[in-house]
C-alpha cells in the first residue's frame, strides 16, 4: 500500500509558484536569445563597403556572429531594402542624401570614414583641365544607382554638366575604372576610400590626372551630405610627387545604419568591430577620429550612444552571448525582483517581532488586571475593556495551561461582574 504524503496548501502554492517562475525564465531566455547569423548590404564587390564589410565579418566571427555579405550594384538600393522588414537585411552603409529617411525605422550606428569623390581626367585633355572643360565630354562612372553616380551627377550639375549636354555612361566598378585607363573616357568619378585598391591605381597612372574641385566648399553648401577634404601632396607617391599639390575634393560621409529592432548583442558586437577597423589615421583624417556620432543625420541608435560614453557593457564582454543577453534585458526587473524578497522577508521578521511584542505586552496587561481581580474580589469596567482588547492581540490561541487558565477566570470574572 501506497504511503500518501499529505501536502499542505501552502507547499502546493509555492510549487505552482515556483513551477511558473521556471516556465517565465525558459520563455524569457528564448525570447532574448541573439541570432547566430545577420545580414549586411554593400555595394559592388570590391568597393570600399563590400571591403570593410569582410573585415567586420572577420571580428563578428569571433563571436559567434556569421554576418552574410549581400551585394549590390546600386548602393542607393540599399537603405529602402534596410527599411523593409521583409527583405532580411540587417546592417547596411550609406554615404548619400538621407532626408527621405529621417522619420523611418532606421537608426545609426555611428560615423566610420570619409569617401572623397575622386574626378580623374585623362591625361591628353592637359593639365589646365577644369570641371568646366569636361562639359560635352566622355564621362564614365559606376553604376546609375549608385552612391559615386549619385552625388557625381549632383554636383556636375552645379557646373551646368549634365546628360543634356554631355555623354555619361555607367558600368560596374572594376569596369569602369579599366575603360576610362584604356582611354574610351575623357573622365571618370569614383567615390571610395583613399587607399582603396582601384584609386591607388588611378592616381598612379600616368594617362591620368586627378583633378581638384577649388570651390568644394560652396558645393558643399549646396550638397550638405558631402564635405570639403583635402588629399595631400605625395600621399601615394612621395618621390613622383603624387598628387603633386594638396588636393582639394568632396567626400560623402559614410554611416553604418541598422534597422530598428536589431539585437543588442550584434548592435555593441558590431560597434566593437567598427572601433576595431576604423580607429587608425587615414589619408584624410586623423587616429581616434573616428568612428564617431558626432553631426549624424540619421537619429543616433540609443546604444551607439551609450556605447560611445561607456563603452559595450561588461556583461557583454565577459559573458557568453546567450546569458549576456538574458542578464542586460532582464537586469533591471531581476534587481527590483531581488529587492521586494528582500524587502517582504525583512517585513515579516519585523512583524514577528511587532507581533511578539504585542502579545508580551498583552499577557502583562492581562496577569495584572488577574492580580488586581484577586486582591479586590471584582473587575472594573476598564478592567474588562483592557482585557479583551488584550485578548483579541494575542495572533495565536493561548495554549499554555497557564495562560489558559488565567483567561479562564478573567472570562469567568468578567461574566460574575457584568
Amino acid at each position: 500500500m501506497a504511503l500518501e504524503v499529505p501536502y499542505s496548501r501552502t507547499f502546493k502554492l509555492g510549487l505552482l509558484g515556483f513551477g511558473i517562475l521556471v516556465i517565465a525564465i525558459v520563455v524569457a531566455a528564448f525570447e532574448v536569445r541573439p541570432p547566430r547569423h545577420v545580414t549586411i548590404g554593400v555595394g559592388p564587390i570590391g568597393g570600399s563597403f563590400h571591403q570593410t564589410a569582410l573585415k567586420y565579418q572577420t571580428i563578428l566571427a569571433t563571436r559567434g556572429i556569421d554576418l552574410v555579405i549581400r551585394s549590390r550594384a546600386n548602393s542607393l538600393d540599399i537603405l529602402p531594402e534596410l527599411q523593409d522588414p521583409k527583405s532580411g537585411l540587417d546592417i547596411g552603409f550609406e554615404a548619400q542624401d538621407v532626408s527621405q529617411y529621417l522619420e523611418g525605422n532606421l537608426t545609426n550606428l555611428g560615423r566610420i570614414e570619409l569617401q572623397p569623390l575622386f574626378i580623374f581626367a585623362a591625361g591628353k585633355l592637359g593639365r589646365r583641365t577644369v570641371l568646366t572643360d569636361l562639359r560635352g565630354r566622355r564621362i564614365v562612372m559606376p553604376p546609375m544607382g549608385s552612391a559615386t553616380s549619385d552625388a557625381a551627377i549632383r554636383m556636375f550639375k552645379l557646373y551646368d554638366i549634365s546628360a543634356e549636354n554631355t555623354s555619361f555612361s555607367f558600368a560596374p566598378l572594376a569596369e569602369a575604372a579599366r575603360r576610362l585607363r584604356s582611354g574610351e573616357f575623357d573622365a571618370g568619378a569614383f567615390m571610395l576610400s583613399p587607399d582603396n585598391k582601384v584609386i591607388r591605381e588611378m592616381a598612379l597612372d600616368s594617362g591620368l590626372r586627378l583633378m581638384p574641385i577649388p570651390e568644394a566648399k560652396a558645393v558643399s553648401d549646396h550638397l550638405p551630405f558631402l564635405r570639403p577634404v583635402v588629399i595631400p601632396r605625395g600621399i601615394y607617391d612621395i618621390a613622383d610627387g603624387i598628387p603633386p599639390v594638396d588636393t582639394g575634393l568632396l567626400a560623402g560621409r559614410v554611416n553604418v545604419v541598422v534597422r530598428e529592432g536589431l539585437h543588442p548583442f550584434v548592435i555593441f558586437a558590431l560597434l566593437d568591430a567598427m572601433a576595431e577597423v576604423h580607429k587608425g589615421a587615414t589619408y584624410i583624417s586623423e587616429p581616434g577620429a573616428y568612428p564617431t556620432i558626432v553631426g549624424s543625420e540619421l537619429n543616433v541608435n540609443p546604444l551607439a550612444a551609450q556605447y560611445t560614453r561607456f563603452g559595450a557593457p561588461w556583461v557583454f564582454d565577459n559573458l557568453p552571448p546567450w546569458p549576456a543577453s538574458f542578464v542586460e534585458k532582464h537586469f533591471v526587473v531581476g534587481v527590483a525582483l531581488v529587492i521586494l524578497i528582500l524587502l517582504y522577508a525583512t517585513a515579516k521578521y519585523l512583524l514577528e517581532i511587532v507581533s511578539g511584542l504585542m502579545e508580551a505586552l498583552a499577557i502583562t496587561c492581562l496577569v495584572r488586571i488577574d492580580r488586581a481581580v484577586a486582591r479586590t474580589g471584582s473587575m472594573t469596567p476598564m478592567q474588562r475593556v483592557t482585557a479583551r482588547f488584550a485578548e483579541r492581540a494575542m495572533s495565536r490561541p493561548a495554549d499554555a495551561g497557564e495562560i489558559e487558565g488565567l483567561m479562564k477566570r478573567l472570562r469567568a470574572r468578567s461574566a460574575e461582574n457584568p
